[in-house]
């Protein structure tokens, strides 16, 4: 009997943390500052949280009552699903939920707003689920207008630049690859894993705009456009380091960003960080695949077929057994994700100074929608005045975020007119070293007390 209960001392506290993982108690769950309402599963258990779920679950809380909702007006787009120029699935994907962020920065030019007016249906009958406002005069609608005017001064071959570069990488990966499994030399398995990693940051930059082949190039890291469109572009663009963005949700427990008890604590998510940095290519799809059922499959797709490419590539140019192929592909894909994820959490959002939801934010009256991505954002040093830095390294964050479908070599051109708003507004944006970047990343997990103040843009400024 000793025996059975000395078995038993050791396997309840393994149990209680299993379930404590799914289920966390009320002191590790996540409060809103800025009133947002969440779901249970968000709440409870992040770790089912899916791109698909994610999207059942707005439709509960958007008051869209089935159709599409933008501001407080409701639309029935379903007869322009195939006509919508970006794509039928931004269409399809968004039905029943809110889409005022994703019309507004979706949309540069003036049109779309006076064609949507013959698809209006009626007035919502629920305040929106979050605090953000696109008012005439405030910073982001003055913003839009201002880079509408210049864009049409801006040369399009711009486009080109990214499209060398991403081809580039993509040519780069495939002949790396083969050649490690040819001379089976990890030199060359680190090099086609680095090159993997900046093809699928550049293909980052493709999964935003209208349907095109390189966005498929997101693929070969087994990364799916179509699950990425909810969880990067409709929810972190959106709405960046909140309750409901699921760039953080879906680290969670084991990296925690927002400012709460950990239930994993800080400093052992900074020592696991390395772990789950390579482990991100597969561990996404694993999740996705597992979890698949609780969307009805909605996350499987033919065009899945893509992630074969890169290893059939190997298999068929390499000269070595299929078994030999897999393996270094699969040590290809350790690394790539390595870098990856390296790059990406890294790059912008996580820091004890840049918002995250739990903090003191600004009035949520007025509270532009522009300034919260000014709040939740920051620029590194080193990054910025370079088309491949740019592209490669979630460069020109602010500006990204702030117009995600322009392709990433035009923003440079729109810098003087962002600088001019900027200053009519007394805003900023902080620029850091990349060394501050990485080092605030590991604070911010560290991070258990919300900053009572609203963020001081001014500390560490980029303009003015």
């Amino acid at each position: 009997m000793n025996v059975v209960n000395g078995i038993t001392s050791l396997i309840r506290p393994a149990f209680s943390l299993v379930m404590s993982m799914i289920e966390p108690s009320g002191e590790f769950i996540p409060k809103s500052s800025l009133g947002i309402k969440v779901s249970s599963t968000r709440l409870k258990r992040p770790m089912f949280l899916t791109s698909h779920v994610w999207m059942d679950e707005r439709r509960q809380t958007d008051g869209a009552e089935g159709f599409w909702r933008i501001h407080d007006g409701l639309y029935d787009f379903t007869n322009f699903i195939n006509q919508h120029p970006g794509g039928s699935d931004w269409l399809k994907l968004t039905n029943g939920t809110d889409i005022s962020e994703a019309f507004e920065t979706h949309h540069i030019s003036e049109v779309p707003e006076k064609m949507i007016e013959k698809y209006f249906v009626k007035k919502a009958t629920t305040k929106r689920n979050v605090p953000f406002t696109f008012k005439d005069d405030g910073f982001y609608r003055v913003l839009k207008m201002e880079a509408r005017k210049k864009l049409k001064d801006i040369p399009r071959s711009g486009y080109l630049i990214s499209d060398f570069y991403s081809d580039l990488l993509l040519v780069a990966t495939l002949i790396f690859s083969s050649l490690s499994v040819r001379y089976h030399s990890f030199l060359l398995i680190t090099l086609a894993g680095v090159f993997l990693s900046l093809l699928t940051v550049a293909a980052h930059n493709y999964i935003h705009r209208r349907d095109n082949f390189r966005m498929y190039y997101f693929q070969f890291s087994m990364f799916q456009v179509r699950d990425w469109r909810i969880s990067h572009v409709l929810s972190h663009h959106l709405y960046t380091n909140t309750i409901i963005d699921l760039e953080i949700s879906q680290t969670e427990p084991m990296l925690s960003f927002l400012p709460i008890k950990k239930f994993v604590g800080g400093y052992i998510s900074v020592l696991l960080s390395p772990v789950i940095w390579s482990i991100t290519f597969p561990g996404y799809y694993l999740r996705r695949i597992v979890l698949s059922p609780l969307c009805n499959y909605k996350s499987v797709a033919y065009t899945d077929l893509t992630y074969l490419i890169l290893p059939a590539f190997m298999a068929l140019t390499g000269g070595a057994t299929i078994t030999q192929t897999l393996i270094i592909w699969a040590f290809i894909m350790l690394m790539g994700s390595f870098v990856f994820t390296l790059i990406g959490l890294h790059a912008a959002h996580h820091h004890p100074d840049v918002f995250h939801d739990g903090d003191t934010p600004r009035s949520l009256e007025t509270y532009d929608w522009g300034l919260s991505q000014l709040d939740a954002v920051m620029e590194r040093k080193e990054i910025t005045g370079s088309d491949f830095l740019v592209l490669t390294s979630f460069g020109d964050h602010c500006m990204h975020h702030l117009f995600p479908t322009l392709d990433h070599s035009l923003l440079k051109h729109l810098y003087p007119t962002f600088e001019r708003v900027l200053k009519q507004f007394n805003e900023n944006v902080r620029l850091v070293s990349q060394a501050e970047a990485f080092s605030g990343t590991f604070q911010q997990l560290m991070k258990v007390e919300p900053n009572p103040l609203p963020p001081d843009l001014h500390k560490n400024r980029m303009f003015l």
